[in-house]
């Protein structure tokens, strides 16, 4: 009695969970030694990742999720659907080309969260992503980012912070607890967790590895921070507001103060912050590149720091004032010595 299948079951039978994931979502094989992983995490990474996306393809014309629950109130729908446009497709779509043509950055955002004041201005915004590896690993990194903005007569508030999850599908499809990577809240500013340490972690767990062969196949470290973050939300160039204006906090401009700007221009150091770019030659034509505290912590952890940029200099101290904050009661969004934050 013959023992061998009909070819269309043993089509069947070749099809895993893993090839099946390989096949729709576009992934390529890990670029070192890692463990295929078990059919269990494959079926738990497919089905979790094909409901967030068929979420996110919701965004452009439904109300609700794959469940049915309502995702956006009817009143802030346009509101929502612009932050999408500028987040999502705009600000990525520049980002996204920092990665190589055949190994692209895979993540699925997910709706916003938006609060308004009584005024009808943006006062809070959460972001929420996943991003997944190109490999065909079954892990993904689930992003969190809050920001929230409120400025009055004498008073100011300013509170934004950015979190990570690892989601091992070994383990579950929920992942553990949000690692917060650094924040912002009225001029404390927190990035110990954003280093140098903990890139290396995000990259093997998402990449299976952090070689020097694994970098030339997906990006440099600044590049995937630029990505990681810019997942969350912060997408500007500069990395200074989100979408519609919503301020990230302190930026360094060194060209108000003309101490500092002078010794950059001895320094030869290019406008742009790029060590490659071409030395300044005029002190009164000479505006060296402002920086933010996000994109110092950024350069820093990823050992990118420019000319400019690695003379960056924190907040001054806070006078006193009847709340948090600045004193600006002038409303301008500038401290009383000219920094803007």
């Amino acid at each position: 009695m013959s023992t061998n299948q009909p070819p269309e079951k043993k089509q069947k039978a070749d099809v895993t969970w893993r090839s099946k994931c390989i096949k729709k979502f576009g992934l390529k094989e890990p670029p070192g030694t890692v463990p295929t992983g078990s059919e269990d995490a494959w079926k738990r990474y497919y089905k979790t990742r094909v409901k967030i996306e068929e979420d996110d393809a919701r965004l452009e014309d439904e109300d609700y999720d794959s469940d049915g629950n309502s995702i956006a109130k009817e009143e802030d729908a346009e509101e929502v659907s612009e932050l999408m446009f500028s987040w999502a497709t705009y600000g990525m779509e520049r980002l996204e080309k920092l990665m190589p043509e055949d190994c692209k950055w895979h993540w699925t955002p997910q709706r916003p969260k938006l609060g308004w004041d009584s005024d009808c201005k943006l006062q809070s915004a959460d972001y929420y992503a996943h991003v997944w590896s190109p490999f065909a690993i079954p892990h993904a990194i689930k992003l969190y980012h809050s920001w929230y903005g409120k400025v009055g007569w004498s008073y100011s508030t300013l509170n934004t912070d950015y979190h990570y999850m690892l989601v091992d599908f070994e383990d579950s499809d929920e992942g553990g607890k949000y690692v917060q990577l650094c924040s912002f809240d009225d001029d404390v500013i927190k990035t110990s967790n954003l280093n140098k340490t903990s890139v290396a972690k995000l990259r093997k767990f998402l990449y299976g590895g952090n070689t020097k062969k694994i970098k030339q196949q997906t990006c440099s470290d600044k590049d995937f921070l630029l990505l990681l973050f810019g997942s969350m939300g912060s997408t500007d160039e500069h990395l200074e507001d989100d979408a519609k204006d919503a301020c990230l906090g302190w930026t360094w401009v060194p060209s108000n103060d003309d101490d500092t700007k002078e010794m950059l221009f001895k320094l030869k150091a290019p406008e742009d912050d790029d060590e490659n770019g071409v030395p300044p030659t005029t002190l009164g034509k000479y505006y060296p590149r402002r920086c933010s505290w996000l994109r110092y912590a950024i350069l820093k952890a990823a050992d990118a720091l420019g000319p400019i940029s690695k003379h960056y200099q924190p907040p001054p101290e806070k006078k006193a004032s009847p709340a948090r904050g600045y004193d600006d009661s002038d409303g301008d969004g500038y401290s009383s010595d000219g920094y803007e934050w």
